[in-house]
């Protein structure tokens, strides 16, 4: 409503100039204004923020944009701001950030590590919440001079970006694995979907136990490393094997180790996982004639020692050429087959359900017997150390479901999600610095929780012109010192 219109009573309490009533819904608003030279030559106005509501009778009452119109600004800014885990996580994971850098601008990368940051320090944050948790962190004052938001709809264009513009996306994910051991393991990981407008959301193979739809995100890791090198989404009806022309298809492997579960075992995949000079590891069905012949009137012709950290078993095999490079190999640990043998018949004794006398004479054989086909030249012994290394990334994944509490991401747009899927996968790198970082500690009794929860009580708080450390126990600086990372004692406003 124009101006001319507010009656005087309501005129009498505007709080100053540059400032206009406007009649909405019943309720008068204050807004403050700039004059601007239009196009035409004319001056016009701008219209700001609302700065508060005036009330018949009472008059008028300031909003907290109050302070932008008096300038009081500074009377209600943060002054005390979470400090030690951010600055830690940028310390460990400046790798991370320099290739980011490498294949975004400047402001663009660091947006997404700051992000990354957020979601690794607290978990799992829904967009309409990062803006809060990023103005009382650090990282406001570490960015502050570069022209980046991270409200709802900022974000919300970032992960957009990343979905519907991917070039940058893959660039970074090839020079990840360029850079990787050329070993790689990939799986799929079930997520919950709750929303009915979800363009990836379907019924798939853990509807039982999730009780909703499922998108499906594919990663891939460094089995050597650990660290995540890509990571895409797909429909929840989607099974592993399906997605795999596309992952080769998008991205550029060549000389790569596949090591991957049984879940991709297809005619066609096995090609895929061939091409450009790449090999692979891949456990055989049981449904398949593969298989079966592998284990007809199997005989065991040698046998090897099995370490792994504290862990060691013994190993007996035999192989069997299936094509001019290609191997089936039966590897059977004797000593997983006899704690089988033993459980089964004790379950026997206990009367459950299922387990009979037949069934064990049918099955004693087979228990810890692994049947691999792989195609690479190692021996049998690399083969089988090769697979066992790929169950370490189970535990990357026990973190992005119970620690980073990716479970249910309350995104329902396509392209939004195949941005926050490499959202993820930064989140997953930025864990696997800290827990390379961690390891050098060569202390069993501190885990990365533990030191982010020590890096956690300190702060920064402002005094006049400079930012002092606060909240800061000697020892814990000791500590992170063995890190590389020394907190600022000071830190003075450009």
């Amino acid at each position: 409503m124009a101006e001319t219109r507010i009656p005087e009573e309501i005129k009498q309490y505007r709080p100053g100039p540059c400032t206009e009533i406007k009649l909405i819904s019943g309720h008068y608003y204050v807004y403050m204004y700039q004059s601007m030279r239009l196009p035409s030559g004319r001056w016009g106005k701008k219209t700001g923020k609302s700065i508060g509501t005036i009330v018949p009778g009472t008059g008028f009452i300031p909003n907290r944009n109050y302070q932008l119109y008096t300038g009081d600004e500074s009377r209600d800014e943060i002054t005390v701001l979470e400090y030690g885990q951010y600055a830690l996580i940028g310390e460990v994971a400046r790798d991370i950030r320099a290739a980011l850098e490498s294949c975004f601008p400047q402001d663009r990368a660091s947006q997404i590590f700051a992000y990354a940051c957020i979601l690794y320090a607290n978990g799992f944050v829904h967009l309409d919440q990062v803006q809060a948790y990023y103005e009382q962190s650090w990282l406001s004052q570490e960015y502050a001079s570069l022209p980046f938001k991270m409200g709802k709809t900022a974000l919300g264009n970032l992960l957009d970006d990343l979905g519907r513009r991917t070039t940058r996306v893959v660039n970074y994910e090839n020079a990840t694995i360029l850079k990787s051991s050329s070993a790689v393991a990939i799986d799929g990981h079930a997520i919950r979907c709750c929303s009915d407008d979800n363009d990836l959301g379907e019924a798939g193979y853990k509807f039982n136990s999730l009780k909703e739809d499922q998108v499906n995100l594919l990663m891939g890791y460094d089995i050597n490393t650990g660290v995540p090198l890509f990571a895409r989404m797909y429909r929840g009806a989607c099974n592993d094997k399906s997605t795999m022309e596309d992952i080769a298809d998008l991205l550029a492997f060549s000389g790569i180790l596949f090591v991957v579960d049984r879940g991709f075992y297809s005619t066609k995949n096995l090609k895929i996982l061939s091409a450009n000079d790449n090999t692979y590891i891949i456990p055989v069905p049981s449904n398949t004639d593969i298989f079966r012949n592998a284990m007809k009137d199997i005989q065991y012709t040698d046998s090897f020692y099995f370490r792994s950290g504290k862990k060691h078993a013994r190993i007996e095999y035999m192989s069997r050429r299936v094509s001019d490079n290609t191997y089936v190999y039966v590897f059977r640990d004797i000593d997983e087959n006899e704690k089988c043998r033993y459980n089964y018949q004790h379950c026997m004794e206990l009367g459950r359900s299922g387990y009979t006398r037949e069934k064990f004479e049918q099955n004693k054989e087979t228990f810890g017997v692994y049947v691999l086909q792989s195609n690479c030249a190692k021996s049998p012994e690399e083969v089988f150390s090769g697979y066992k290394k790929r169950w370490g990334i189970e535990t990357l994944y026990q973190y992005m479901k119970n620690k980073a509490d990716f479970n249910d991401l309350m995104i329902s747009d396509y392209y939004k999600e195949q941005g926050f899927a490499f959202l993820m996968l930064i989140t997953g790198q930025i864990h696997q610095k800290m827990i390379a970082a961690v390891k050098k500690l060569d202390n069993n009794a501190i885990s990365v929780h533990d030191i982010l929860l020590m890096a956690r009580c300190m702060k920064m708080e402002r005094r006049g012109s400079n930012w002092n450390l606060k909240n800061a126990r000697k020892r814990d600086l000791q500590m992170l010192k063995q890190l590389g990372f020394e907190p600022k004692i000071t830190v003075t406003d450009s």
